[in-house]
């Protein structure tokens, strides 16, 4: 054991050496460039499944729909056998990489990385309501795994690989290289060093040159949006305050019926494969009768934007939308949350502005005014990533002249949230995911194999001003280093903690696997 330290001290020292620093850096430029082709390709794979499904389904014949249904169930199978071999590639992802981040889990990564690229191709490509952008940062993760395997680098150099290759999947995934940035930093680590920073900056833009040499620069959305002209901002603030707290209710019920159809799907008794092809009919009637609400919803987006619709109409698409998306990502299957997220908030900014503008005569302008509003806002309510939702809509749309509106509007969901008590998404999946699970490995010795944690202490934490002794530790986490303004401290007792430190925290494989969360929650968590 007292080789296994010393060699973890070393791994720990190499982020000081320049030379290593560079490497690094190097490194993720690579993983940047790879992600960003896979999720590409990826990308570009579920465009064509979806017009080969609309296609096939345009004529309805007695012969097409036995055929398709038989493909859907086929295809349904498909999945599930590789969700039996590899559990880790279900769901979006997010909460997987959170895990390995935490030391929860472990990557099988290129076993993984397929069956969750082209498990994804079938899932998603069948017309269930999920994106591709978990599953994207999910990718991008597991090359950055992957290059850590293959170079042989440190399980401290891993955090920094794994989360670039998230960043680049993110970036990729909407052509947005600074909501992808900022969602690494915001949601996977709620802090940054000045070299986590670069190597996810570096990561996140070469995977966007990636994208933008293969399918161009064009924004996500493209719309000529214009802010609405009123006179009076009194109605303006009060129709916005309103809209955030209609926001902030629809996004606790996202929430909660999301783990409320997960559960309710694993507890059916069936077999999983019979239970899978009896649920493959619900995604071969809605793409046969209502292909506007499968998928991402990306398409969906844009029409709403340019597009009248009855309001009885649109409650009936957010309806189905909403419930569906529950249903499929109770599935399991690969797919993600982000996209149908953004979708739903789109839809209830239509309807809300579809409302003002016709029974209150407010200006038509509105309308796309809220769509834009709501995808932000909605964002912040479930995911609770306020900065990442702002700057993701401005990358989406290629307009800056939102970003004080958008500010506004996030801040007051945000503010919502917090006296909701309501909890992020990705947070709930995760902990869902490891409760009731004991550490699992292939070699028994690896459970005391020493590993290195970096916890950041935040503001007003329950870890500021605090002596170490006062911090009531497992005798097994052992605090080797005080990083604070550039300087290393070897601790004692009276080491008295501040906002800013970095802790470098040693412990075994199995500790940190029970505690890691715990820490990251305390040390981060406002008192």
């Amino acid at each position: 054991m007292a080789k296994n330290m010393i060699q973890e001290l070393k791994d720990v020292q190499q982020l000081k050496s320049r030379r290593r620093n560079i490497f690094l850096i190097f490194l993720c430029l690579l993983i940047g460039m790879i992600a960003g082709g896979i999720v590409v390709l990826y990308t570009v794979l579920l465009e064509k499944s979806s017009h080969l499904r609309n296609s096939f389904f345009e004529e309805i014949t007695p012969l097409r729909m036995i055929t398709g249904l038989a493909v859907f169930i086929l295809l349904g199978l498909a999945v599930q056998f590789m969700l039996e071999k590899y559990p880790l590639i279900g769901g979006s992802g997010i909460p997987q990489v959170s895990g390995l981040l935490q030391k929860k889990i472990k990557f099988n990564w290129f076993p993984e990385l397929i069956t969750k690229f082209f498990g994804g191709v079938l899932a998603i490509g069948t017309g269930m309501s999920m994106g591709r952008e978990g599953p994207s940062i999910h990718l991008g993760a597991l090359v950055g795994e992957g290059i850590k395997k293959i170079f042989r680098m440190s399980e401290v150099e891993e955090k920094y690989l794994v989360t670039c290759g998230a960043s680049a999947g993110i970036s990729a995934a909407f052509n947005a290289p600074l909501a992808g940035t900022v969602f690494a930093l915001e949601e996977l680590h709620k802090f940054f060093s000045p070299l986590l920073l670069i190597c996810v900056l570096v990561a996140s833009g070469s995977a966007n040159y990636v994208l933008r040499l293969i399918l161009g620069s064009e924004t996500t959305f493209q719309y000529n949006f214009i802010q609405p002209k009123t006179t009076s901002p009194i109605f303006t603030l009060i129709i916005t305050v309103v809209f955030a707290l209609v926001i902030t209710i629809s996004g606790k019920a996202f929430s909660f019926f999301l783990v409320y159809f997960q559960k309710k799907y694993k507890n059916i008794k069936m077999n999983k494969y019979l239970r899978i092809s009896v649920f493959m009919v619900i995604p071969f009637l809605i793409a046969v009768f209502f292909k506007d609400v499968t998928g991402g919803g990306h398409q969906l987006i844009v029409r709403m934007f340019k597009e009248n619709s009855a309001l009885k109409i649109l409650f009936l698409i957010l309806f189905i939308k909403f419930f569906y998306t529950m249903l499929c990502y109770g599935t399991g299957f690969p797919g993600g949350i982000f996209f149908p997220m953004l979708v739903i908030g789109a839809l209830i900014g239509k309807i809300y502005g579809e409302i003002l503008y016709t029974y209150f005569s407010v200006s038509p302008e509105f309308i796309v005014h809220f769509m834009l509003l709501g995808m932000a806002a909605y964002f912040t309510a479930v995911v609770r990533a306020p900065i990442t939702g702002i700057i993701l809509i401005l990358e989406m749309t290629g307009n800056f002249s939102y970003l004080f509106m958008l500010i506004i509007v996030v801040t007051m969901t945000y503010v919502l949230t917090e006296l909701f008590k309501m909890e992020p998404i990705y947070e709930i999946l995760f902990e869902n995911m490891f409760a009731g699970k004991k550490l699992k490995t292939d070699n028994p010795e690896e459970e005391d194999r020493i590993v290195t944690l970096l916890i950041h202490v935040g503001i007003n934490s329950e870890f500021e001003n605090k002596k170490i002794k006062e911090l009531d530790l497992p005798k097994t986490l052992l605090i080797v280093s005080v990083r604070a303004n550039g300087k290393e401290t070897i601790p004692d007792g009276e080491t008295v903690l501040k906002s800013g430190n970095q802790l470098v925290i040693m412990t075994t494989y199995r500790t940190a696997s029970e505690y890691a969360s715990k820490l990251k929650d305390d040390a981060a968590k406002i008192v």
